[in-house]
């Protein structure tokens, strides 16, 4: 009897102190939140090819507490997801020793992104006021984050700030960029969006947003969902269709004493429901080595490659053909022939959709031409909508699987332009250079970027599909625009 009575003490010690944990996340307001890129929209077969299961747990830092402080932002964006991407950049797969000794500090984030006042604008001296995962993730972005070791966490003290030392030294640990993966109010493709990040080796920093507590079904770690106005930040680090009906690992800050040492899991429908902030964190993009020899540098498997469909709303794809000289001429600007010309006519009305297939991570954007008004314009990216193809071997339809280009009532000779990208293109800069001037579009788009296209002879174009891939040993190459012609009657 007293052996129960104490197992069931220390259940309710534990259900109680559960809820006397610190959380801290604010919502991201809408201006901020409707400025963040939302990821590039793959088809739907490019999630079925993702395996039924995937974990990040072996490049998993050991849970810490907050403790009474309300920084969880800080510790799931920098003790969470910085230190699992910067651990799987380094190959640290299950080096526990390695990936505690380099973890990153949540109060580099916390202390520079909080509001030092609380609600009632009183001085915040206790560190109850939180703060936002965009805050921090753009902190992660321009500034990067030092070690854990350079600027130890203090859960007596969140007004310290970093030395101007300390932020030059973050630099070196900026990541590349951060993607949210649905739009508020938005969640059809949530669930697919978050474990292709996963098992692509990309933590997802997310908010669980109006829930009371964070209590777990019976005989389980598994979230029961419940309603509350709390807000807390939590990192995504697995997955697994099989478990509890479809469920997501979460890592939490709250100790390796608490849930399963410190992890725990929210079935798909759940996060659905509450996980109203979802972020991808990129790492910087691993380059080649360069090679230096005498007279130039040089740099190894510097590859591009990738193929396009042209595919009408019917499902048909629209027959192609590689033009006389496209490798021949792709370097010359004065040279107008488009790479690739479409061999039937089209009237106007008539919808279509771009499918690019990639090969490696990188840029995409879309311009269109049209020759009986001489207008241009950007087709890819629009809306939110990121520039970025973070997935190799993915495909991705242009402008998504919600859109359709149309032909417009201006019969004539049209062209789609793809640009296929190493590094981010300021694509608004480039449309207005090529919108006027007295050479052909495809001179002018080719003169805007001819510093950094692949050449001609370093790329391999398919006749019958537009299929290419490039490979050069100029550090300078980025860039393969690709012309299609099409005849639109």
């Amino acid at each position: 009897m007293k052996q129960l009575f104490f197992i069931s003490f220390l259940l309710l010690t534990s259900i109680h102190s559960y809820s006397q944990f610190a959380t801290g996340l604010e919502p991201a307001s809408d201006d901020d939140y409707s400025n963040i890129a939302t990821t590039i929209p793959l088809i739907t077969r490019s999630f079925k090819a993702m395996p039924s299961s995937y974990s990040l747990k072996a490049y998993c830092p050991t849970p810490k507490s907050q403790g009474a402080q309300s920084s969880c932002v800080g510790w799931a964006s920098a003790h969470g997801a910085r230190t699992i991407s910067y651990a799987v950049k380094n190959g640290w797969k299950n080096n526990k020793t390695k990936i505690n000794a380099n973890t990153f500090s949540p109060s580099f984030i916390y202390n520079s992104i909080k509001n030092p006042r609380k609600s009632d604008n009183t001085l915040d001296v206790k560190c109850e006021r939180g703060s936002s995962l965009t805050s921090a993730a753009l902190v992660l972005k321009k500034f990067g984050v030092v070690k854990n070791n350079d600027f130890p966490y203090n859960v007596n003290n969140c007004s310290a700030q970093p030395t101007n030392y300390l932020v030059n030294k973050a630099s070196e640990h900026k990541i590349s960029h951060f993607e949210k993966l649905n739009d508020r109010g938005y969640n059809a493709n949530l669930v697919n969006n978050v474990k292709k990040a996963i098992s692509k080796n990309h933590p997802v920093l997310f908010g669980l947003f109006n829930y009371g507590k964070i209590i777990f079904e019976p005989g389980t770690f598994v979230y029961k969902r419940n309603p509350g106005n709390k807000g807390h930040a939590l990192v995504v680090v697995g997955y697994d269709d099989n478990k509890y009906g479809g469920a997501f690992e979460i890592m939490n800050s709250w100790g390796s004493w608490w849930g399963n040492k410190g992890f725990f899991w929210i079935k798909y429908e759940d996060y659905k429901a509450q996980a109203k902030e979802n972020y991808v964190i990129i790492d910087q993009l691993s380059n080649p080595t360069p090679v230096v020899d005498k007279n130039k540098t040089t740099i190894a498997n510097n590859k591009l490659g990738g193929e396009l469909k042209l595919r009408l709303s019917s499902g048909k794809n629209m027959p192609v053909s590689l033009t006389d000289g496209a490798s021949r001429n792709f370097n010359i600007v004065k040279a107008s022939k488009t790479t690739y010309s479409v061999n039937e006519s089209y009237t106007s009305g008539t919808q279509f959709r771009i499918y690019l297939n990639s090969k490696q991570r990188g840029y995409v954007y879309l311009l269109g031409y049209g020759s009986a008004d001489k207008s241009v314009n950007k087709l890819y990216p629009f809306g939110s909508y990121s520039d970025f193809f973070n997935y190799s071997n993915s495909e991705i339809a242009l402008p998504n699987e919600d859109y359709f280009i149309e032909f417009d009532n201006k019969p004539g000779r049209d062209i789609l332009c793809v640009l296929y990208s190493k590094e981010k293109l300021n694509i608004n800069s480039i449309v207005s250079k090529v919108k006027y001037g007295s050479e052909d579009f495809v001179s002018r788009v080719k003169k805007a970027l001819a510093n950094k296209m692949y050449k001609g002879s370093d790329i391999n174009f398919s006749k019958d599909k537009i299929a290419f891939n490039a490979s050069s040993n100029n550090v300078t190459s980025k860039i393969i625009p690709i012309f299609i012609e099409v005849n639109h009657q």
